[in-house]
C-alpha cells in the first residue's frame, strides 16, 4: 500500500494549491488524498499537509475580530490535526496551515498585518521576494541547509503569541514569524508557499524530508 498523505483545503478556492501540491508530491511518488470541509474524512493516514487558504475564524483563538472565514474547514482541519498529533504522524502546515497549527496548540493570530507597526512594507507576491532568516539549532535549519532564503508571501495574517510546545524556526526582516515547529514531534509550519516554487531545489527539500518521515 502506498503512503497515505492527506492534503486539506476548501471545497471552493483550493484548486491551484492542490494542483501544485499534487505536482510536487508526484516527484516522490505520492498520490495525495485531498479532503475539504464536505469530505468524509479518512479514518487513518500516514501524514498530513494543511494547505493555505481562507482565514481561520477568530473564535478559535479567542478574538472578536470580524473577518470572512470557514468554520467548517477549521473544524475539519483541527480534527485531522488532533488525530495526527495523537498518533504522532508527520504534519506540514503551509501558510494558513502554519497558523492553524499555532491555534491548535493554544497560540493566537494577528487578524491583519496591516494593523502592525512594521519596519518595511510587508511584501505580497507569489514570487520569492521575501527575505527569510532560518534560526540555528532548529529542524527547519537542518532540513533547508541554509540560514537564509527567498520566499513568496501571500498572507495578510501572522502569528501573535506562540502555542504551547512550539518554537519559532524562521522570521522575516520585519520580525514576523515565518516558521514554527513542534519541540519533539515532526510538526512543522511555514508561512510561505513552497509548493508554488517546485523549480527550487531548496524549497523541495522540505517536501522530501517530510515524505521521508513517514517510514520512520
Amino acid at each position: 500500500m502506498g503512503k497515505r498523505v492527506v492534503v486539506t483545503g476548501s471545497k471552493r478556492g483550493s484548486k491551484t494549491a492542490w494542483l501544485f501540491l499534487k505536482l510536487i508530491l508526484s516527484f516522490y511518488k505520492i498520490k495525495p488524498i485531498f479532503v475539504h470541509e464536505k469530505s468524509q474524512l479518512p479514518k487513518d493516514f500516514d501524514a498530513l499537509i494543511i494547505s493555505g487558504g481562507i482565514d481561520i475564524c477568530p473564535k478559535f483563538y479567542n478574538s472578536s475580530a470580524h473577518i470572512t472565514c470557514n468554520e467548517a474547514r477549521d473544524l475539519m482541519e483541527l480534527e485531522l490535526l488532533e488525530s495526527a498529533h495523537q498518533k504522532k504522524r508527520p504534519v506540514l502546515g503551509i501558510c494558513r496551515g502554519m497558523q492553524l497549527i499555532n491555534v491548535y496548540f493554544g497560540g493566537t493570530l494577528h487578524p491583519d498585518i496591516s494593523d502592525l507597526d512594521l519596519n518595511t512594507p510587508h511584501p505580497k507576491s507569489p514570487f520569492p521576494i521575501n527575505n527569510i532568516q532560518i534560526l540555528p539549532l532548529t529542524k527547519l535549519r537542518a532540513i533547508m541547509q541554509t540560514s537564509t532564503l527567498k520566499a513568496n508571501a501571500l498572507h495578510h495574517q501572522a502569528i501573535a503569541s506562540l502555542g504551547d510546545q512550539l518554537r519559532i524556526n524562521a522570521k522575516d526582516n520585519n520580525g514576523l514569524i515565518q516558521g514554527i515547529e513542534h519541540e519533539e514531534l515532526f510538526i512543522i509550519g511555514v508561512q510561505w508557499h513552497p509548493e508554488y516554487l517546485p523549480y527550487s531545489s531548496i524549497h523541495r527539500r522540505l517536501f522530501k524530508f517530510f515524505i521521508n518521515q513517514i517510514s520512520i
